[in-house]
Order: C-alpha cells, then sequence, then structure tokens
C-alpha cells in the first residue's frame, strides 16, 4: 500500500441472526487459494434474496480470510442501476479512490478499468467484493490486472460470470440454517407451525427473516409466541403463493410469479402490523434509486410531501420498519436506510408506473421547495429554478437529474446539469465523471453535446492542488466552446483564489474528428491492425502485450501475453479469425481471436523483427528484421518455409492484394519489391534520404507507399518503379504509412505527433489529425474507411469523414518560447524550423524568422528587445525582431544549443550545449569569447545573474554549477538533484535561484551561500521550465505531465495551476507579471494570472 492509501474499511458487523452456512467453507477456501474470481450465484435465475450479500459479508469477517488479506478487503455494489458505459466508468473510478485514494477518472470503463488494475498490481494481497452485479458489462472492468488481488462476486445472473471463475451457488437454506433463522430469538414453537412456516417461505432467507421479525413483533405486544407463529402461517397460506394450491406444499422457488406471490403474502402479513398510512409510506421508498443509502432527512422529506410527516415521525416510522426487516437502517451519518432490491421492484409492481412517475415529481418539488431561487448565468445559458448545486446530501447531488428524468422533467433536468454552477458541485463532490453522467442520461441532442464536450476533457480534471484551481483548468477547456463560452465569462469573473485565465485560445483542444482514446497500454504503442470485420483492432505495445479492442465501442476485449519485450508489428489473417505478431524477443506470435489462445511461437530470425505481413490466402506469414532477412511461415505447421536474404534491415512489408509481390522497406532508404512465388527482387526504389520506415500497397496494386526519416511519404507507380509524388507536410520522421482500402486515401503518422491524410490523386493533405501528446507510431484505416486508428503514448480512433486540416500544420509547436521585454509579443520556436514572433493581444503570428536548417531548440530576447537570438542543431542567429532581418549568424557549433540566455547589457550571449560545454559569444562580432569545461554529459540549462557577475548551468550529471563569466571559471557545485537539471532561472535581485529536472521536484536555492532552501512538489515528471515574476514573488514551473504551476516560492505552496494535454516544455512571464507564457510540441499557451 502507498503511503497516500485510504486506510483499509472497517468490516460490515455480522448480525447474531445470520447462520453460518455449507458454503461458508467453500467460498473462504477458494478466496484464500486462487488468484482468481470466485462467483457466488444462484441456479435461478434473476432471483434475489438468497442471502448471496450476506454470504460475502460473512466471508469477509472470517479470521483467515482477515488474516490473508490483513484486513484490505473492499466491499463495491453495484446493482441494476448502473447501466452504461458511463455509469460503470464511473463506478470503477469510485472503487479505485475507495481502494487506493487515486483520483484520475475515464470516461470508458474498460480504460479505468485497466487503470485500476495497474494500481492493483501494485499492491500486496487484496480481496476485492463485487456485489449484485447484473451483467457482464459491469464486471469487467473490475477483473483487469491486480496479479494478487482475488475478486469475489455476488450475482444472479450466473452468465454474468466470466470462464475460469470458480462457482458456489447459493439457493434455499437448508432445513437446519432455515430453521434457525426463522426461529431465532423466539421461545420454542410447534413442530408443526415451524414446519408449516419453512414450507410457506420456501427457506428463502429474505422471507425467512421477515417472517422472524413479524412473528417477533406481535410477541413484543404480549400475543404468545405460538398464537403469532400460527397467525403469520395462516396469513402467507392465505395469500401467498401455496394457497390457491396445496396448502401443504413449498413454494416452487424456480417459477418468478410465485417468488412474487410470497414476497406480496410476507410484506403484506407484516405491513398490517404498521400504523395508519405506514404501508402507504412504505411503498413510497421504491423511488429511490436501487442499492444506495437513502438519507432518513431525504425521506422525511419525501414523506412530509406525501403524508405530512415530521422528521420525528419519519424517523419512527423507519424504526418500525426496520423492526420488520422491511428496511436496512443505520445511524451512521445522521440515519440512512436501504432497501433490498427484491422489496423495492414488489413495491414498484404494485404501485405503477403512473404513481411513480409521480412519486419522483413529489421528491423533486419537496426537494426543491429547501433550496433558494437561482437565475440563469447569461442569457444565453440555461435557466434552473433553484440552486441545485447548494445541496449537500450525496444521494441527492448523484440522483438527482435521474429523478427529473424519471418524472418527465427532462426540459428541467436539462437546465441544472448544463448549468456551470452544477457541473462543478458535481466535479467536486464526485469528481470528473459525474457532470459528463448527469447530462448523458437526458435523451435530447443538446445534452448529448455537452456530455462529449465534459467527457473529451475528464482526464484533465482531476483534483487539485490547490483545489480551487481545478476551476480554472475546467473553464479554460470549456470557455472556447460555444455552448459554454458566456457562463465561463460569469464564474471566471467572480473568482477570489489566484487562477490561471485563458487570454489565447488553447492549441491542444480536441480534435473535433477524435471519437476515442485507448490508453491500457503501459508503453508505447508501435503497431495498429484492423480486421476485416471493420469494428475489431489489435494494437501492440513496448508493454510486450496485444490488445483486442472493439474499435466501434472503444471496449478492451482481450490482453495476449507472451512476447518476451516489446511488440512491433501485428496483423490480423484475412478471415479475422487468427492474429500474428512480432517484435524485440525476435519471435512470431500466433493467437486465436476469439479466445485468445496462443495457437504457435515461430522462432528463427537472428535479431528484432520489425515488420510483418500475412499472405492474402492466410498461408504464410512472412517476417523481417534487423537481421536483414525475410522470412516465410506455413501457418499450417508453423515450418519455416522460405527465407530471402534483404541486404538491409527490414522496417515495413505489405502484400498485394493477389498475393503475387511483396513490398519491403528497409533501413538504407530503399523500398524493395519481390516476386513472391519466384521469390526473387524485381525493383529496387531509391530517394529516401535516410531510413525507410514503412510501406504500404493501394488495393488495385498500382501505388506504393513509404515514409521515411527524411520526413517525407512518398508515392511510386509500382508498374514502371518510379516515383509518383512526393508528399511534405511532417516535420520529423514519418514512421507509418497506410491505404485506404479503395485506395484514394493514405495516412502517415510521424515524430511530429501529427497523422496527415492524403489525396492520392492530388498528392495533397486533406486532413491532419492532432492530439498525440508525442511520436505517432503507427497507423490503419478501417475497411471501409470510415475511421482510422493511430498509435503512440495511447490508441486513438478517429472519425474520418469529421477531419480536416488545423492550425497545428502551420504552428510547427513551441518548444521554445520567450517574451519581449516590451510585452507586446512572445517569440516561439519549434520542429519546423520557422521561428515566430507573435502578437500578445490578438494571439496571431505577426512575423516568422526563417532560415534554420533544423529545429529551433532554444530562443531568447536581449535585454533591451533590440535582437533575439534563436538556435538550432548547427547555429545560432541573432535577428532584428522588429524587421525580421538577420543581424548575425554564430558558426562554430558542435553540438546543438539546449538553452541560452544573454549577458545584462546584452554584448553576449552564453549557451548551453549537448556536447557538456558552455559557450560565451561575442553578439556583435559573432566570436567566441570563452568556453566553460566542466559538466559530465550534456548541459541542459544556463541562465544570467542580473548583474551579468556570474551565470548558472545544469545538465546530465544532476549538478546545479556556478560560474565567474570574465574569469571563464567554475565558482560553485551545487548538488541535491536525483537526475539531470534541465531548467534554471535566477530571481530579479540575484540572490535565489530556481532549478528542476528529471525528478520532479522545482528546488531554491540560496546564491550566496549555496544552501538548498525548499524543494517543491506536485509535478507528476520532469519538470521542464521554471521562471520567476518580475517582481520575484512568484515562480511559474512547467512539466512533462502537462501543467503550469504557479508557486508562492517563500511559503512553499502552490497558488494555482492549470493542466494542459500537452508536454509542457517552456514558459516565460510577461514583463509586468499579469500573464504567462507556456509552450509544447502542439503550440503556445498564454494566460492572465489573475490574483
Amino acid at each position: 500500500m502507498g503511503a497516500d492509501d485510504p486506510p483499509p474499511p472497517t468490516l460490515v458487523t455480522v448480525p447474531d441472526w445470520v447462520v453460518d452456512r455449507a458454503e461458508s467453507d467453500q467460498v473462504v477456501a477458494a478466496v484464500c487459494t486462487r488468484s482468481r474470481a470466485v462467483g457466488i450465484t444462484t441456479a435461478l435465475e434473476g432471483a434475489g434474496g438468497f442471502g448471496k450479500t450476506t454470504l460475502a459479508e460473512v466471508i469477509c469477517a472470517h479470521p483467515r480470510v482477515r488474516r490473508r488479506f490483513h484486513d484490505r478487503i473492499y466491499f463495491i455494489t453495484m446493482g441494476r442501476d448502473v447501466r452504461g458505459r458511463a455509469a460503470i466508468a464511473l463506478k470503477v473510478a469510485e472503487a479505485t479512490r475507495f481502494i487506493t485514494g487515486n483520483t484520475m477518472t475515464f470516461d470508458d470503463p474498460d480504460l479505468a478499468g485497466a487503470h485500476l488494475g495497474r494500481l492493483l498490481d501494485q499492491r500486496p494481497n487484496t480481496l476485492l467484493v463485487v456485489d449484485d452485479v447484473w451483467e457482464p458489462e459491469q464486471l469487467t472492468p473490475f477483473l483487469v490486472g491486480g496479479r494478487r488481488c482475488v475478486r469475489l462476486v455476488t450475482t444472479r445472473i450466473p452468465a454474468a460470470l466470466p470462464a475460469g471463475t470458480q462457482r458456489v451457488q447459493v439457493d434455499e437454506m437448508s432445513p437446519v440454517q432455515a430453521r434457525r433463522v426463522l426461529t431465532w430469538g423466539l421461545a420454542p414453537l410447534s413442530e408443526d407451525v415451524t414446519q408449516g412456516l419453512l414450507k410457506a417461505t420456501g427457506r428463502w432467507p429474505l422471507l425467512l427473516r421477515l417472517a422472524n421479525r413479524l412473528i417477533a413483533a406481535e410477541v413484543a405486544t404480549g400475543v404468545d409466541p405460538s398464537v403469532a407463529a400460527e397467525d403469520t402461517l395462516r396469513r402467507l397460506n392465505e395469500n401467498g403463493p401455496t394457497g390457491v394450491d396445496d396448502p401443504s406444499a413449498s413454494i416452487d422457488l424456480d417459477d418468478p410469479k410465485r417468488r412474487k406471490l410470497a414476497v406480496r403474502a410476507t410484506v403484506e402479513a407484516a405491513t398490517r402490523r404498521l400504523p395508519a398510512g405506514g404501508y402507504e409510506r412504505f411503498s413510497e421508498l421504491c423511488v429511490f434509486a436501487e442499492d444506495e443509502f437513502i438519507p432518513l432527512t431525504v425521506v422525511a422529506e419525501l414523506w412530509k410531501s406525501t403524508g405530512s410527516l415530521t422528521a420525528t415521525q419519519t424517523r419512527q416510522l423507519c424504526r418500525a420498519l426496520a423492526d420488520l426487516s422491511l428496511i436496512g437502517l443505520s445511524a451512521e451519518g445522521g440515519g440512512h436506510l436501504t432497501l433490498h432490491d427484491v422489496i423495492r421492484d414488489y413495491l414498484r409492481g404494485e404501485i405503477g408506473t403512473t404513481r411513480l412517475g409521480e412519486l419522483h415529481s413529489v421528491l423533486v418539488d419537496a426537494v426543491a421547495d429547501g433550496l433558494p431561487v437561482a437565475a440563469p448565468l447569461a442569457t444565453s445559458a440555461p435557466g434552473p429554478d433553484v440552486a441545485w448545486w447548494e445541496l449537500t446530501e450525496g444521494y441527492l447531488l448523484d440522483q438527482t437529474i435521474a429523478h427529473m428524468v424519471a418524472a418527465g422533467r427532462v426540459t428541467q433536468a436539462e437546465a441544472v446539469a448544463s448549468d456551470l454552477r452544477w457541473v462543478e458541485a458535481r466535479l467536486y463532490h464526485r469528481g470528473p465523471t459525474a457532470p459528463w453522467i448527469d447530462l448523458s442520461r437526458i435523451p435530447t441532442h443538446s445534452a448529448a453535446t455537452r456530455a462529449r464536450d465534459l467527457a473529451r476533457i475528464a482526464h484533465l480534471l482531476a483534483p487539485t492542488d490547490p483545489p480551487e484551481a481545478l476551476r480554472a483548468v475546467l473553464y479554460s477547456r470549456l470557455e472556447p466552446l460555444t455552448v459554454w463560452h458566456e457562463q465561463v465569462l460569469v464564474l471566471q469573473a467572480a473568482l477570489t483564489q489566484p487562477a490561471l485565465i485563458n487570454r489565447w485560445r488553447p492549441p491542444d483542444l480536441p480534435d473535433p474528428a477524435l471519437q476515442r482514446s485507448l490508453t491500457c497500454h503501459r508503453g508505447w504503442v508501435n503497431a495498429v491492425s484492423t480486421a476485416p470485420d471493420g469494428k475489431t483492432l489489435a494494437t501492440g505495445s513496448e508493454d510486450s502485450t496485444v490488445l483486442i479492442w472493439d474499435a466501434t465501442a472503444g471496449r478492451l476485449v482481450a490482453t495476449l501475453t507472451g512476447p518476451a519485450g516489446a511488440v512491433n508489428a501485428v496483423a490480423f489473417s484475412p478471415d479475422g479469425t487468427w492474429l500474428a505478431a512480432s517484435g524485440q524477443d525476435s519471435s512470431v506470435w500466433i493467437w486465436e481471436t476469439a479466445t485468445g489462445v496462443l495457437r504457435a511461437t515461430l522462432t528463427g530470425h537472428a535479431s528484432w523483427v520489425h515488420a510483418l505481413a500475412i499472405s492474402p490466402d492466410g498461408q504464410h506469414v512472412v517476417t523481417g528484421g534487423t537481421d536483414a532477412r525475410i522470412q516465410a511461415w506455413d501457418t499450417a505447421t508453423g515450418t519455416l518455409a522460405t527465407t530471402l536474404i534483404a541486404h538491409s534491415g527490414v522496417s515495413g512489408m505489405a502484400f498485394s492484394r493477389d498475393g503475387v509481390w511483396l513490398a519491403t522497406s528497409h533501413y538504407d532508404g530503399a523500398v524493395r519489391v519481390w516476386d513472391w512465388g519466384a521469390g526473387t527482387l524485381t525493383a529496387t526504389l531509391t530517394g529516401h534520404t535516410g531510413a525507410a520506415n514503412a510501406v504500404s500497397v493501394s488495393a488495385d496494386g498500382a501505388w506504393i507507399a513509404s515514409g521515411g526519416n527524411d520526413g517525407t511519404v512518398r508515392i511510386w507507380d509500382r508498374a514502371v518503379a518510379t516515383l509518383a509524388a512526393t508528399l511534405t507536410g511532417h516535420r520529423d520522421w514519418v514512421n507509418a504509412v497506410a491505404f485506404s482500402a479503395d485506395g484514394a486515401r493514405l495516412v502517415s503518422g510521424g515524430n511530429d505527433g501529427m497523422a496527415l491524410v492524403w489525396d492520392r490523386a492530388s498528392a495533397s493533405a486533406c486532413a491532419a489529425l492532432t492530439g498525440h501528446r508525442d511520436w505517432v507510431r503507427a497507423v490503419a484505416f478501417a475497411p471501409d474507411g470510415t475511421w482510422i486508428a493511430t498509435g503512440g503514448s495511447d490508441v486513438r480512433i478517429w472519425d474520418v469523414d469529421a477531419a480536416g486540416m488545423t492550425d497545428a500544420t502551420d504552428i510547427g509547436g513551441a518548444e521554445a518560447v520567450t517574451v519581449a521585454p516590451s510585452g507586446l509579443h512572445v517569440a516561439t520556436g519549434g520542429e519546423d524550423t520557422t521561428a515566430r514572433l507573435w502578437d500578445v493581444a490578438t494571439g496571431r503570428v505577426s512575423l516568422n524568422l526563417d532560415g534554420h536548417e533544423g529545429a529551433v531548440t532554444s530562443i531568447a530576447y536581449s535585454p533591451d528587445g533590440a535582437r533575439l537570438a534563436t538556435s538550432d542543431d548547427s547555429s545560432i542567429r541573432i535577428w532584428d525582431p522588429d524587421d525580421g532581418n538577420q543581424l548575425t549568424r554564430l558558426n562554430g557549433l558542435t553540438a546543438a544549443v539546449s538553452s541560452m540566455a544573454f549577458s545584462p547589457n546584452g554584448a553576449w550571449l552564453a549557451t548551453a550545449e549537448t556536447n557538456a560545454e558552455v559557450r560565451l559569444w561575442d553578439v556583435d562580432t559573432g566570436g567566441q569569447i570563452g568556453t566553460l569545461a566542466g559538466h559530465r554529459g550534456w548541459v541542459g540549462a544556463v541562465a544570467v545573474a542580473p548583474d551579468g557577475a556570474w551565470l548558472a548551468t545544469g545538465g546530465e550529471d544532476g549538478a546545479l554549477r556556478l560560474w565567474d563569466p570574465n574569469a571563464v571559471r567554475r565558482t560553485r557545485t551545487l548538488t541535491g538533484h536525483h537526475g539531470w537539471i534541465g531548467t534554471i532561472a535566477v530571481a530579479p535581485d540575484g540572490a535565489w535561484l530556481a532549478s528542476g529536472g528529471e525528478d520532479g521536484v522545482v528546488r531554491l536555492w540560496q546564491v550566496a551561500t549555496g544552501q538548498l532552501t525548499a524543494s517543491l512538489e506536485g509535478h507528476a515528471g520532469p519538470v521542464r521550465s521554471v521562471a520567476f515574476s518580475p517582481d520575484g514573488t512568484r515562480l511559474a514551473s512547467t512539466g512533462r505531465d502537462g501543467t503550469l504551476r504557479i508557486w508562492d516560492w517563500r511559503q512553499k505552496r502552490a497558488s494555482t495551476l492549470m493542466r494542459t494535454d500537452n508536454s509542457l516544455v517552456a514558459c516565460a512571464w510577461l514583463p509586468d507579471g499579469s500573464g504567462i507564457v507556456a509552450g509544447g510540441r502542439q503550440g503556445a499557451y498564454l494566460y492572465e494570472l489573475r490574483t
């Protein structure tokens, strides 16, 4: 368990009346010896009340189980009302938070389950009880991962249990057990009456307990126990299922109608003990959601409206109902009740749908009466009638929208769920999934649209430190969207805590073409393949697994294991019944698609296998790798059929549709075409400068596409073996290419984080799919061409029809940023070789600085703003930022520049380089005036003191070094970082240094003494940039985790933060301290700091 884990829950106390059942020993042994699921179920489809949950509680309290799991026993109740993927995902998120304290949420239950599984993998022996499962979809997310976690499942639907589950059947009690429950706490009864009651209840635990409590209630008023028992038996026989046939017969519990009659007879016999109006009030409890703790304060509101009961009378009636075991009652948290779903179903059947709808309305109105009147936030905003967001009861926050919809008040429900005040309340109360689940319950197009808006950003809405910063994150993502814009502006204006507010539209807003993200892999995704059925997707990853997905639903279907290293290629057979994968372990693995059973492991390559293709007839799996061999395997026998010498390492391959020839791409830059039948090389296509990484063949066999390290996609005319077109648009290596089934389009993925869709005929880009945080390593079209799958740090599914060109293709990222001393412009540099100046007021590019031959890695203004320095791998250029003229070029670099800083007077420039050196340059002459050597490994950061008397550097060796630039010597070395240092900032008064790096900690140093004075923790990954505010009171930091944090560094705490969907690698303050710019691969962000 982690240090931040919540304490294990207090186990439920087993009531004295619960008897030990024969099945308990079986279940105890199963959970203590098995590593898979154990299911407590019934042979009676749909039957409840047989004691499955109670038995599970007995098992959890068993001394052997408690010792085995050291009280790490967690009880999660599902229930029939947890329907749909959104609701299941929320339930998994609640379980994750309950067990581990982790607050990350997902809009997909499979992704949420995979996240929980990863966390469970890190924990010692754990017992997870999943109670009252109604369908397999509810259970599946809880079965992922957790190699030391045993799942104990209770369900009345045996088919909901997965294959391999040890099943323990619990139905009617044995005669001895039933007698003990029936007679618990009672004086001895006659044998005839006892046998009659056992037959009338069918030895059904639920009815046995109700009968016992009914007799006990009679006895408590002075009635003789025998008389009370005989009276109860008479009523059950008259009104129950045996009354119409043979009163001496037992209930046939296989018959749902007879079960229902038995429940009616028992409930009616019990409720005659209630005061006047008691049965009506009891029946009204069925309006509440299933398997919920219902606060007595909420029950009181309902009964005040329906029966004019006071709070005291409500509690008295609940006590009477509990004494009869018609409800469960607890004093915890001010008092709540529970209603068994068998009783709830019976009551709903009795009152009918019309009355049930009326009760929903009564409850909604009763709750509304206690809330203040509310007005819309803006003229275009929805208009809720009262301030529903001021509710404090968790039940009402969770269920109000459902009650409104059930009452037929769809318009009212949408007005509430669409109000940002409600969204905030739900976000803080239940987490990121809750607000969009509320909207997804509402059957309107507009509600569905808003639900999608919230679902797409749910991964950014986990709790923050400080908590109030979460509002700013929510506002940042919704403010650019028309349907939310006016509400955001109103609420932003009312903020009283420090917050970062959009000044520019964030560059990483979800692409409208993005359908879903699949994030179950624990490493880079190197391969994707679509099955012929058009909905099944296979993905291969560096985590050594192949995952099979239902891509249309975004559901994980199976996890295939076996490879001993990264999986580099996957492919489905032509009929989709099996698939093959290859990778780092030099083997080829073949599985059955439907069962996930491993069919064969093929070995023969001498090194990594990077390429794989299956012949169109399915008879051969063909592979290629770094050993420069192409090998073909007979799929029927698993034997090696053919080996071809490929001249160079093989990176990709693709068959023609007729299987006559094979195209392969190679690390020597060539694409080779082979006559497959003859095993001979027929053509070598050259043109790529650098490796050719991928190849694809059009369906008609007329065209071959390849992508390479030169950043181009090339289309080759196969008939004449010549280059037909060179497609440019990527800013870095192209790793993957794939034709659509009709050959009209082509998709490519690259290290620039984009997938580009091309029109083959015009050789032009028609869509850019943006959003991946880093490299795109794999691409595939669906067979019908309607969607595309891409793989990188996650898997993304895109709607082809919704895809279009975006500004991201023109920006080139903003991995280096600086602000002009005037505050009028932001300068950025990125992967596309162009430095840009942006107008702060408009957020538009005002000037492009072209000339670099590689990515712009660093950028800096001189203190007077008269010059701008930019660098790439080979040169530093000095520009006049007013007119864009290049003033000077500093040559002589032997390594890339990672950071640079001007002296206070702008006369010299310090550069940190990846060859362990720091150079000092005369800006006017372009000559070197000094070299500072001493770092071991690359230097990642340099900063100059405000008076120019010293400078600081940090790098790969984890040391912070201070230098005298005049004497060109080191004056001090500061240690304390764990790992590399990638960023340094000097306070405006020169008395303090801030540094950040690999270990995710921002450190503060006193320059005069070299003392480490503070370590600021919060980033979930390396810190990439730090910057002091102009007045020195605040410190900004950005990280690979996509956050921008503002610190009150003297108080050693965060003032606020912002989350993005981008790895943030740079930041800089506006000169007046009113805002801050941050940059990353997807572009630049400008925020106002509101204090």
